[in-house]
């Protein structure tokens, strides 16, 4: 789950950010952090901000961002130097604006942090991260205070890490720089500062960190709860599946944190509700859309999250739709057959289905349904009940999209194809000797 926190400076998001992160116990992302170490290579290397082609060059070749931790503080590194007291000088803050305002920074900037959330439960923290990073974040917080505490904050957090520095510090200049910034993020065209439409207001003015914490953790666990006709729909299926076939998973190991796409093998309709039991979380189907015609079919479906897809149209709502769920950090469930097979063996997968991962560019995570054919077999109407027939599901090692990257792009979706169709077949083989050993 991505938590995004946004606001302008001073407001508090770097300390609610940091002990939000301890107390769910997950990672802490400062994306400031990032835009003051790219402002301090630019500056120590003497390149103007202006000059795109130089700036360019400096973030492909020259700019090597790291984050540390040691005795449970975040150190930072640019180019294997240690900057993290670095960045917070005065000179980092009164340029800082100006570089990150740049688009050609900033396009550079982001997919390098929707890399450090891949597959990770985390929260996310600074100027856009709920409005251009992650949009689709699980719970978006913009924090808010009135600018003279703002600026009172920044005094007192100066005298606390530079006390014999403080007949320097002039409070009223302080308080100028922070309204200087404000203006300058708010009014940038690109990726201006400003609260997502679906973000949480919380104004700390008059709230100690802790409080704020309070808050947004009671909003958290508001969010996580999970649709009460999936929970109802995914306990039954397990009962079913339990009573009947003896149901086992197996790999549950392999499931990443965070967004992904399952790709199954497709054998009977029994498959939803066996990928629904097998993940202890809400997940996402896409299913024909002829399947919600169906009276008691449509119902059971719609509670698993299930979205159609119409071969007649245009399937840029449905890349849309896909798109928007990975980037909530959700899971999405594909059978890339297309279509349930005759025999239970794992056939050849659509093309379609490897245009939309490449275009996602998600970790795949390959899934095998054994047991289930014999089950419900198609033309048969109802499932057989008893018997000695039992349904495994077994999840395989995840394919990371990075593996196709360098591969050229005409060349790319077959192999991603191949790749998925290679492990099912594993997976196939190893179910059907009796799941013994290591899973392939």
């Amino acid at each position: 789950m991505i938590i995004t926190i946004d606001g302008p400076a001073g407001v508090g998001k770097s300390t609610v950010a940091k002990m939000l992160a301890k107390k769910l116990n997950i990672a802490y992302f400062d994306t400031g952090a990032m835009y003051r170490a790219i402002t301090y290579a630019i500056i120590k290397y003497k390149i103007d901000i202006e000059n795109e082609l130089a700036v360019l060059e400096l973030l492909k070749n020259n700019f090597q961002y790291e984050i540390k931790e040691k005795n449970g503080l975040k150190l930072y590194f640019v180019n294997g130097e240690d900057v993290t007291e670095t960045i917070r000088s005065n000179y980092i803050t009164e340029a800082v604006s100006l570089v990150s305002a740049k688009a050609y920074v900033r396009q550079n900037l982001v997919p390098i942090q929707r890399k450090f959330a891949e597959d990770k439960d985390m929260i996310c923290e600074g100027r856009d991260m709920g409005t251009v990073v992650f949009p689709n974040a699980k719970v978006k917080i913009y924090l808010t205070a009135k600018v003279t505490v703002r600026a009172t904050r920044r005094f007192n957090e100066f005298v606390e890490k530079n006390p014999q520095n403080i007949t320097t510090l002039d409070k009223h200049q302080i308080l100028l720089d922070i309204q200087n910034r404000d203006e300058k993020d708010t009014k940038r065209k690109v990726s201006p500062l400003r609260k997502a439409k679906d973000a949480y207001h919380i104004d700390t003015s008059k709230l100690a960190a802790e409080m704020v914490v309070k808050k947004i953790l009671k909003i958290i666990k508001k969010q996580k709860r999970i649709k009460f006709s999936y929970r109802v729909v995914s306990f039954l299926s397990k009962i079913f599946l339990k009573t009947f076939y003896k149901y086992q998973v197996y790999g549950k190991e392999n499931l990443i944190k965070g967004a992904a796409i399952i790709t199954s093998n497709h054998v009977s309709f029994l498959d939803p509700a066996i990928i629904t039991a097998s993940i202890d979380e809400e997940l996402h189907f896409l299913a024909k859309e002829s399947l919600f015609k169906v009276p008691f079919f449509k119902i059971i479906i719609k509670a698993l999250n299930a979205h159609p897809i119409s071969g007649k149209e245009s399937n840029i709502q449905t890349i849309k739709k896909v798109k928007d769920i990975l980037r909530s950090g959700q899971k999405v469930v594909l059978f890339p057959e297309g279509t349930r097979s005759y025999d239970g063996k794992v056939n050849k997968l659509l093309p379609g289905v490897g245009f939309l991962i490449n275009l996602t560019k998600c970790t795949i995570i390959p899934a095998y349904i054994h047991g289930a054919h014999e089950v419900w077999e198609r033309g048969r109407k109802f499932p057989k009940l008893f018997g000695k027939n039992k349904i495994s599901c077994t999840f395989g090692k995840p394919i990371r999209h990075e593996e196709f990257e360098k591969i050229a792009k005409n060349e790319r979706i077959p192999l991603i194809l191949n790749r998925i169709e290679t492990e099912l077949k594993k997976l196939e083989t190893w179910t059907e000797n009796g799941c013994k050993g290591n899973l392939p």
